[in-house]
C-alpha cells in the first residue's frame, strides 16, 4: 500500500472535490466538472511521476499535484470572468490539500544506482 499512497491521496481528494461541488450549491456546473477532471488527471500524473531520490526531482509527485491545484484555480478564475464561486474555492482548497498530502505521504524507498558509460548498472 505504501507504494501507492501518494496516488491514493490524490484520488481521495479528487473524489471529495466532486462531492463538494455537488453539495455546496446542489448543482455541478461545467467549470466544477473541469476542476474534478483536472484533480483526477493529477492522480494519473502522480502515479506516473518518478520516485527519484535526489535534488528537486524527489518532489516530482508534489510538483505534479501542485500544478493540478494551480490549473484548478486558473479554470475557476477564467470560467466566470474573474469570479470564483464558493464551491470552486473549496475545490481549489482541496486541490492544494492534495498537493500537501502528496508531499507528506510516504513514498517507496528509492536508491541511487550508478551506471557506467554503456548504461550498465555498477555493483
Amino acid at each position: 500500500m505504501k507504494l501507492y499512497l501518494k496516488f491514493v491521496v490524490q484520488v481521495f481528494f479528487a473524489a471529495v472535490a466532486a462531492v463538494v461541488a455537488a453539495l455546496v450549491d446542489d448543482k455541478v456546473d461545467a467549470a466544477e466538472w473541469i476542476n474534478v477532471f483536472i484533480v483526477a488527471l493529477g492522480a494519473v500524473g502522480v502515479l506516473g511521476a518518478g520516485n527519484l531520490p535526489d535534488g528537486v526531482w524527489r518532489y516530482t509527485k508534489t510538483i505534479v499535484s501542485g500544478a493540478t491545484a494551480a490549473a484548478t484555480l486558473l479554470v475557476s478564475f477564467v470560467s466566470d470572468g474573474g469570479t470564483i464561486t464558493p464551491s470552486e474555492w473549496l475545490q481549489v482548497a482541496l486541490a492544494a490539500a492534495a498537493a500537501l498530502g502528496v508531499l507528506v505521504a510516504p513514498g517507496p524507498l528509492v536508491t541511487t544506482v550508478a551506471r557506467d558509460g554503456r548504461g550498465r548498472t555498477l555493483a
